[in-house]
């Protein structure tokens, strides 16, 4: 670029230049698709690209890496080269399917919905086809792969099936009271698992056969085409591009959380720019009560509730984790919310 600004000519005139094929680039971030692409921060618990042919990755960081609030949240560069635009966008959809990226949330599955979607494929497309078509490209972000969740929840009977497990050098005699699955001597064993999938309560119904335990979410059975990752306390799934964390549901955690109600909490990492509520004041649902800036994006927290603020901990121009309480508002009704 200097010694072209300096007056010297390209090595290459435009005629020279010979096509061979398609590429298409996908820019791996870590944004959340499902809450309007606010950034998302926080450690990559597995991080892991396909390879082959005509797939390149160009990427800065690797597993065990932490993705902060201060600069770009770009994890990676894909591309990929194929004969034809059609083959390139197909070959692209495929490689972020085999794509794990497991800690912030990202837009791998966005990016793969894309590459599949009718109207980008035929070039019918412009500056606004993404916004026209969130509904197609982004799942609702309370929208649940039941089936995801199912397969994490049967990992996780397994890996206590093993925990109990008699040792296999012990000279005792097998016994039915300790086989690792759940003995019974009547009747179908079945169980409930209470869940919690990205903070949403699930519960998981498991039946134990003959065959081994059978698992299903709301009547969705363990999707085999999900890819697992451990992670302490817990499981990730991954499914079509979603990433799902699930982990075991303290009931009485979750009771005690219902009863607080009107909890605000930091949707990402960031800085906190402004507060407008003081403790003690009366607020009404929707109304602002402070801004949160990441990676040059401001997003505004409002009331989930009409109450009263009874706890704040939100303070201006400090730094805040994801998923931090700001403040807590209770109801005006005789029960919380």
């Amino acid at each position: 670029q200097f010694r072209a600004a300096s007056g010297e000519t390209l090595p290459l005139k435009q005629e020279q230049v010979r096509l061979n094929g398609h590429a298409v680039e996908a820019r791996i971030y870590a944004e959340d698709p499902a809450r309007g692409f606010l950034p998302s921060t926080g450690k990559l618990t597995a991080l892991e690209w396909p390879k082959g042919e005509g797939v390149r990755v160009d990427t800065g960081v690797e597993s065990g890496g932490e993705v902060s609030p201060f600069y770009d949240p770009m994890i990676a560069k894909m591309i990929v080269h194929a004969p034809t635009r059609e083959k390139a966008l197909d070959n692209l959809a495929a490689a972020l399917d085999q794509s794990i990226v497991v800690g912030p949330r990202n837009n791998v599955g966005f990016l793969a919905a894309l590459a599949r979607a009718k109207g980008f494929r035929s070039g019918q497309f412009d500056t606004g086809f993404i916004e026209q078509h969130i509904a197609e490209l982004v799942p609702p972000a309370d929208t649940i792969d039941k089936g995801a969740v199912a397969l994490a929840a049967e990992r996780l009977l397994l890996a206590d099936q093993a925990r109990f497990a008699p040792l296999p050098d012990s000279d005792q005699p097998p016994s039915p009271w300790d086989i690792a699955d759940a003995f019974q001597l009547s009747g179908v064993r079945a169980t409930k698992l209470p869940l919690s999938a990205d903070g949403s309560p699930v519960v998981a119904d498991a039946t134990y056969k003959a065959t081994g335990i059978s698992v299903s979410v709301e009547g969705a059975l363990a999707a085999r085409d999900a890819r697992l990752v451990e992670t302490p306390g817990g499981m990730v799934v991954l499914r079509h591009g979603q990433q799902i964390k699930v982990v075991r549901r303290d009931l009485a955690a979750s009771e005690a959380q219902g009863a607080g109600g009107g909890t605000i909490r930091a949707p990402m990492h960031g800085k906190v720019l402004a507060v407008f509520v003081d403790e003690g004041a009366k607020v009404e649902r929707g109304q602002r009560v402070a801004i949160i800036e990441a990676m040059k994006m401001e997003h505004t927290l409002t009331a989930s509730i009409d109450g009263t603020v009874t706890e704040l901990t939100a303070v201006a121009n400090s730094q805040v984790a994801e998923g931090a309480k700001l403040m807590v508002i209770k109801s005006e009704d005789a029960g919380s919310q």
